[in-house]
């Protein structure tokens, strides 16, 4: 795609917008189904506060929480979409949703305004309610994230289930050092809930009439998408096997290339960071956001999870794996099942309780994955744990496996 000097290129804006706030939709429903696939594996959750894991083939390392949100300018100020005020329940009767309501912490009063509100649509085979504004407007977070989550199951309820999550203890965590004013804090914290150890937002649209500030906003915004990560640093220690440690990180035919770095902190209390250790795609994309040309217009859609996994020992990222049915078959054909052991460079697959494969990432060590969460332009590469990328699609899976496989050239 090319365009005259000083001329602007027309972006489509149905194209704009998916890139813009598609935060974690999953990049693919397709038919590649497991079935009678391994056990989940074991996992360990990611830590909260900076901690050394268990030595192991990869050596001592080092974890410390960090916390990424997209560069300013990728955040858009007039291309999120309005609130469509209403709740969707696919494949549910009027009793079915009637009886949720009830449980979910409405008083009667209110689940009879909801249920006066409520429509049949036989398309979804189920139930559209229009909620009035003032009863949204004021539920609690217990119930809003009881009737949230619930929604969030269903992609036909945008809001809940692109809402924004970020794994905390508290809002603090989220919002800290967030150049909002406190009366913009004051507005969007009762609309926040929460599941396990993630918060939740999914209001964004319902308040932006309310932020008149459209750098306020755009602040707010950039906010909400922050991240949690990690550093990793690694250290050998006293007696740590040099050799041991570079087979680990340089699978793919680079130990001679880290084996320098390694010995350089042997037998000393210095350590590096694994970014360094990393093969050159995960090295240029690890704690960044994706940047979109022109070019990318023309792509059936942008850098996913996949694309990301499948590229991972690739100097020169292959753009066919963007094409689901090609990269599906990649895994299928290139690739074998593993069950314990896991090195790095081995892809970890999330299959849901349809068996179907909804999110890969990338092994790194002691249960730590190269995951992008997403297929936006706010979705940044990150380090991550099992755990939480479990954690992360709560939504899209309550019980998924986790399916490890293995190069057959590697």
């Amino acid at each position: 795609m090319s365009a005259a000097p000083g001329k602007p290129v027309a972006v489509p804006r149905p194209w704009l917008i998916a890139v813009t706030i598609l935060l974690v939709l999953p990049w693919l429903v397709v038919g590649y189904v497991y079935q009678r696939g391994p056990a989940p594996v074991s996992e360990r959750v990611a830590p909260l506060a900076q901690q050394t894991t268990a030595s192991g083939p990869w050596g001592n390392l080092i974890l410390t929480p960090i916390v990424i949100s997209p560069p300013i300018e990728y955040v858009s100020t007039d291309l999120w979409p309005a609130a469509t005020l209403t709740w969707t329940f696919p494949g549910s009767t009027i009793d079915e949703v009637e009886n949720f309501l009830n449980v979910s912490g409405l008083t009667p009063a209110d689940v009879a305004r909801l249920k006066a509100a409520s429509t049949p649509d036989p398309r979804i085979h189920g139930i559209v309610i229009t909620p009035p504004m003032d009863l949204v407007e004021r539920l609690t977070p217990e119930v809003r994230g009881r009737i949230y989550l619930q929604l969030g199951r269903s992609g036909l309820n945008f809001e809940q289930a692109q809402a924004f999550r970020f794994e905390t203890g508290s809002l603090d965590d989220w919002l800290k050092g967030a150049p909002i004013q406190a009366a913009t804090r004051q507005l969007v914290e009762p609309y926040f809930y929460r599941e396990g150890n993630f918060l939740y937002f999914a209001d964004l649209g319902l308040l932006e009439p309310k932020i008149a500030d459209r750098e306020e906003f755009r602040r707010l915004t950039k906010a909400l998408f922050r991240q949690p990560s990690v550093l990793v640093d690694l250290s050998l220690g006293p007696g740590g096997d040099v050799a041991t440690i570079a087979q680990y990180w340089g699978k793919g035919g680079r130990r001679t290339d880290i084996r320098p770095l390694l010995d350089s902190i042997a037998g000393t209390s210095a350590h590096t960071d694994i970014a360094h250790l990393l093969p050159a795609f995960a090295r240029d994309h690890l704690y960044r956001y994706p940047r979109v040309s022109t070019a990318d217009f023309d792509k059936p859609i942008l850098a996913n999870c996949l694309w990301s996994s499948l590229n991972f020992f690739n100097a020169v990222p292959d753009d066919s794996m963007l094409d689901v049915n090609k990269a599906i078959d990649r895994l299928k054909t290139q690739y074998y099942v593993v069950e314990a052991d896991f090195e790095l460079g081995d892809i970890v697959a999330f299959v849901d309780e349809k068996d179907n494969l909804f999110h890969v990432a990338v092994y790194l060590a002691d249960g730590l994955l190269f995951s992008k969460n997403g297929m936006s332009v706010m979705a940044p590469w990150t380090i991550t744990s099992i755990d939480s990328v479990k954690a992360f699609y709560s939504t899209r899976s309550q019980h998924p496996r986790v399916i490890v496989h293995r190069r057959n050239d590697l």
